[in-house]
């Protein structure tokens, strides 16, 4: 192993491999370097899963595939469902195209809408209540408001005037932007 690969930890003078933390910028580029090698491949091809196989042999099939450890498969498969970008159902793993709501959110989605038209343009809008109203976790509440962004209904403005959070945009969106924001995920 190279010590000039930046996706692989650097090698200790003995020759060991030094263990990387959790949070480290090195596991984290790796990370990020698996959670773009896994998205490219599930959006240029659907995956099969077996029936019954669990997320670890799904993880095992995915690295081997794209020659990924197993750990760093699953966690690239663990940011990509948080962000929504993938879902599992009906025996296949796919990419969810980034304006549809992932197939768990349906509901969630339908219920930011609903909440956004008591709130005026520009203004906050309280996921933190509407997770609580529909007993999801908070990430869960972002995740579900990524197809209200990608519409031009909502914003992400990591330094609004209230902190970080979703707005409602004070003029829609232009329908042929090419890139749209997205809500942050965590790595």
């Amino acid at each position: 192993m190279s010590n000039t690969d930046p996706t692989r930890p650097a090698d200790s003078p003995g020759g060991r491999r030094q263990r990387v933390s959790k949070d480290s910028p090195a596991r984290l580029r790796r990370l990020a370097v698996a959670v773009l090698a896994l998205r490219r491949h599930l959006r240029s091809t659907p995956v099969a899963v077996p029936r019954g196989a669990s997320r670890a042999q799904t993880a095992r099939a995915l690295g081997s595939r794209l020659g990924l450890s197993e750990s760093l498969a699953a966690a690239a498969l663990g940011v990509l469902e948080q962000c929504g970008d993938l879902a599992f159902g009906g025996g296949r793993l796919v990419a969810v195209p980034p304006g549809e709501p992932h197939p768990d959110d349906l509901d969630i989605t339908n219920l930011i809408q609903e909440t956004a038209l008591a709130y005026d343009p520009g203004q906050v809008l309280p996921h933190g209540l509407i997770a609580l109203d529909a007993g999801v976790e908070t990430a869960q509440v972002r995740r579900a408001a990524r197809p209200l962004i990608w519409s031009g209904l909502l914003q992400w403005r990591p330094r609004g005037p209230h902190g970080p959070g979703l707005y409602l945009r004070e003029r829609p969106a232009p329908r042929h932007s090419r890139v749209p924001e997205e809500v942050p995920c965590a790595l």
